[in-house]
């Protein structure tokens, strides 16, 4: 693999499972991925490292600071680095929210997921 088609991807998300499950997809797609269970230790890896990732994909509900909080934060940091919400609840009702218009959340994903189905999603997000 190349360094230069490599996008590093962080995964959020307080389930363990789920966090080292997207990251065992990941990586055989062929991605460089960190995977956190708390969102603020998170912030603080993105802050260190923020030109270096192309995606984060985060939860909803965590403790400590949700995932909009968590988005609102990173777009302070880098404008550009692309970021997925994933939420097992209703995700109209979280459009209209300010707080998610400030996030600019690039993608909702609804829980469950498919792989196949966020293969492309990745894909068609990390296109030049």
């Amino acid at each position: 693999m190349s360094s230069l088609s490599a996008h590093s991807i962080i995964i959020v998300d307080d389930e363990l499972e789920l966090a080292t499950l997207f990251q065992e997809f990941l990586r055989k797609e062929g991605y460089d991925v960190v995977s956190f269970t708390d969102p603020l230790l998170a912030l603080e890896y993105f802050k260190e490292t923020a030109d270096k990732h192309s995606l984060i994909i985060t939860d909803l509900r965590m403790p400590g600071i949700s995932g909009i909080d968590l988005a609102k934060n990173i777009r302070e940091i880098n404008s550009k680095v692309k970021i997925f919400l994933m939420t097992a609840f209703e995700i109209q009702d979280l459009k209209d929210r300010k707080d998610f218009k400030i996030a600019r959340i690039d993608r909702l994903l609804q829980k469950p997921i498919r792989f196949s189905d966020l293969r492309v999603m990745i894909n068609d997000a990390l296109k030049k």
